[in-house]
Parts: C-alpha cells; structure tokens; sequence
C-alpha cells in the first residue's frame, strides 16, 4: 500500500509554511509522496480576486522543484468552478487505484473549520488526515475536535510537529502592494516569478 499526501489551496502565492507543513506531513506520516492540489476555486474564497490559475500552479512547481517527496496536480484547475476536497480525494483516489492510500494534510486553523465541509463525514471515513501541531497554539480546541470526530466518524487522524511559523499569503500581498520585502517568506524561485509577471503588486 502506498500512502499518498494530498494538501489542497488557493497557493496565492505559496510559501514556506505551505512548504515545511507538506514535508512535516511526509516525514512524520512516512509518505511516499505529496501532491499540490492547487484549488480552481475555494468555495469559501469565492469573491476573492487571486492570480491566475496558471501563475498558482506555476509557482507550485517552481517551489517544489528538486524535491523528489513532491509534485503538482492540475486536477482540481481542470474541474469545476468550485473544488471540494471530498470529490477531489474520491477522483484521486479513482485516478490512483486500491494499492494506494491517500492522507488529507491541513493546518490546524483549516482543521478546525472542516465541521462545515461538505460530506466532512464521507471526507473522515475514507481518507486518513494528517494535522499540523504547532507549539501552543490552539491545542485545546484541535485535540477536542480531534476527539470528537474520532468518536463520531472513526476518523483516522495524525498530527504532525511544525515549527511555529507565522507566514500568509495574505501578508505576502500586502507586502508586495506596500513594496516591502518579502525575501525568506517563500523561495527565491517564486518570489523572482511574481516579479517578473508583476503580480500583486495592484
């Protein structure tokens, strides 16, 4: 059985936390691999303006280039308007067949939001999740729905150690906007990118 990552987004623009919590996720779950799920649209940023889909899974592959653990799908770019994580894993995994198994990784803020996902109790039941801990931070709350969502679901769920990071890509932006520097924030390949395509910076 080979046991598969799959960490979905916007990635507008991917970063370093994106990065470290994927690469947490690998070697802590001893995954083969992780995919980048670049989002066509996230059903919760709907009326939000974000680079084009081109540009998002361009960056993705700029910032995992070299690192074997790693790939990009455009699987969810070439879906529908709006991407559910449920229908993506079910035609992942489809894609990939039985001999494989894949892992769910999220952040903790994203974990704790995931009671309002559609069919989060179909999502539970078939796919492991793999939750990034950092240090103190919401740790009451993360373990109770962890909790609750074992009792409930039968929930498969691991959690990773992160370093306690504190990158956006929100903040990125508005670094770029404001023309402050956002150097050691995400790869050098990327930040290159979003410079040569001026990206962000209205």
């Amino acid at each position: 059985m080979k046991n598969i990552g799959v960490i979905g987004g916007t990635f507008d623009p991917i970063h370093f936390g994106h990065l470290i919590l994927a690469e947490q996720a690998r070697d802590g779950a001893g995954l083969e691999k992780v995919i980048f799920m670049p989002a066509k649209m996230s059903p919760y940023k709907i009326n939000r303006e974000c680079a084009s889909e081109q540009h998002r899974y361009n960056m993705i592959a700029l910032a995992i280039d070299g690192n074997e653990g790693f790939e990009v799908s455009d699987m969810e770019l070439c879906g529908s308007e709006i991407s559910y994580t449920i229908h993506t894993l079910e035609a992942l995994q489809n894609q990939l067949g039985k001999e494989c198994q894949l892992h769910f990784i999220c952040g903790t803020d994203a974990f704790l939001g995931m009671g309002g996902w559609r069919k989060i109790d179909e999502l539970l039941k078939k796919f492991p999740l793999i939750v990034g801990a950092r240090p103190r931070y919401k740790d009451k709350s993360r373990d109770e729905l962890i909790r609750h969502f074992e009792a409930e679901y039968g929930a498969r769920i691991k959690t990773v150690h992160m370093p306690k990071i504190d990158i956006s890509s929100s903040d990125i932006k508005q670094r770029i906007k404001e023309k402050r520097s956002i150097r050691y924030l995400l790869p050098e390949k990327v930040a290159d990118y979003i410079e040569s395509n001026n990206l962000y910076f209205e």
